[in-house]
């Protein structure tokens, strides 16, 4: 028998200008490719779909562009995920949570409790906890969670700007080039497809990063990464243009036997460190995960 599992957080999605949608159902379809229509079907006709002010959206809705419409999320049969979150720092304002590999920031795919926020939501009673920024699904590490959603927007804005230091680890295949260990790569990055990210020739760039070659063990090589913007993918993307594609990326890399789901064979990038100055105090804040990769399991105790 199929158990369902409802998330206790609305999801939200602003419809875009253009795109030639006849219906918000028909936008709906094409934006979210993972999930099959008759789902879509079920849940606008179970009224399970409005706009952002409570008014119900059918099947027939004409498409409005800019509007945001608000959903909720059940799946069947949700998995559990066998790896517990950390808190390692609290106060009025924030907290900063250590996230294992494979746990979801966000209700995503076939994920709706088994998500960091809604953990911490439910452990902690904290009804309006949002995270600042994320990170993949895939990646372990550090999660600022903002407490309250007046002043979640300070804390979001510091990673907009790039006020905030972040720091990652990963281990990767060492590159070609023999004897080089800095590299600084800017490149324009855009869609491949609703999965994937690619970089493309011409344009302006979008996304850079720092990346130095700090270790090196048993033919793999330990990357300190210093993302200066914030593209999706953009580390995994980026380490791959170098030749260093993440150990067990299922998406980025030559490891085609890793199925995105082998507890076993975790994605191997970790968000370090995080540095920035908190909006509401002025107080300088520094946090270091307590995780390690399993390719370089003293990684954590350096001073990277």
């Amino acid at each position: 028998m199929n158990s369902y599992s409802k998330s206790i957080i609305p999801s939200y999605v602003t419809l875009p200008s253009g795109g030639g949608f006849a219906t918000i159902y028909e936008f709906i379809v094409f934006r979210f490719p993972r999930i099959p229509e008759p789902v879509w079907r079920e849940r606008i006709e179970l009224n399970k779909v409005c706009f952002d002010n409570g008014e119900m959206i059918r099947l027939t809705t004409p498409y409005q562009a800019n509007r945001r419409i608000c959903y909720d999320r059940d799946v069947v049969n949700e998995m559990k995920i066998p790896f517990d979150e950390e808190v390692l720092f609290e106060n009025d304002d924030f907290l900063v949570a250590d996230k294992p590999h494979f746990l979801p920031v966000h209700p995503a795919g076939g994920y709706v409790n088994e998500t960091l926020i809604t953990r911490l939501r439910t452990k902690y009673g904290y009804e309006e906890l949002g995270s600042a920024h994320r990170i993949d699904r895939s990646t372990a590490g550090l999660v600022l969670c903002v407490k309250n959603r007046s002043s979640r927007g300070l804390y979001q804005q510091m990673f907009k700007v790039g006020a905030v230091k972040k720091i990652y680890l990963a281990a990767g295949k060492l590159p070609a080039e023999i004897g080089r260990t800095h590299w600084h790569i800017k490149a324009r990055m855009e869609p491949l497809d609703p999965f994937h990210m690619q970089i493309v020739p011409g344009g302006p760039d979008n996304s850079e990063s720092l990346v130095d070659l700090i270790g090196r063990q048993d033919g793999i090589g330990l990357f300190r990464l210093q993302p200066v913007t914030g593209k999706k993918h953009q580390l995994r993307v980026h380490l791959d243009s170098i030749g260093a594609a993440i150990v067990n990326d299922p998406l980025y890399s030559d490891y085609s036997d890793v199925d995105g789901d082998d507890y076993q064979q975790p994605m191997q990038l970790l968000a370090h460190r995080l540095e920035f100055t908190d909006p509401v105090t002025g107080r300088r804040m520094e946090f270091k995960s307590n995780r390690t990769l399993q390719s370089f399991v003293a990684a954590a105790s350096g001073s990277w």
